[in-house]
């Protein structure tokens, strides 16, 4: 089992390799880290919701010691900074905290 799984994830790579590598020939770019997190977005491997989430936690996680440790304050600070609604970022640090929540229980 461990072997299918070693095999599609090797052939993944291989795939996202020769892809990518096409991307940058097309588009006259370097081969580079962000260009490939663009490309992964671009392709639908990294979903926009994904890229919101983690944008807005680590934020969170700066702004928050310098906010004072004061919640709503950092979370009317982010939404000011990204221009989305307080209740949208409300909903994402809930979704984090479900989320630790659910492995903690694993």
């Amino acid at each position: 089992m461990t072997e299918n799984r070693k095999h599609i994830l090797d052939r993944f790579q291989e795939h996202l390799n020769l892809s990518y590598g096409t991307y940058c020939e097309r588009h006259g770019i370097p081969e580079s880290l962000p260009g490939l997190i663009t490309f992964l977005i671009d392709q639908g491997l990294i979903p926009p919701v994904a890229v919101k989430r983690y944008a807005v936690l680590k934020e969170f996680e700066e702004l928050y010691p310098a906010q004072g440790n004061h919640k709503t304050r950092t979370v009317n600070t982010l939404a000011d900074k990204f221009n989305i609604p307080e209740r949208t970022i409300w909903g994402i640090l809930k979704y984090r905290e479900q989320k630790g929540k659910g492995k903690a229980g694993k």
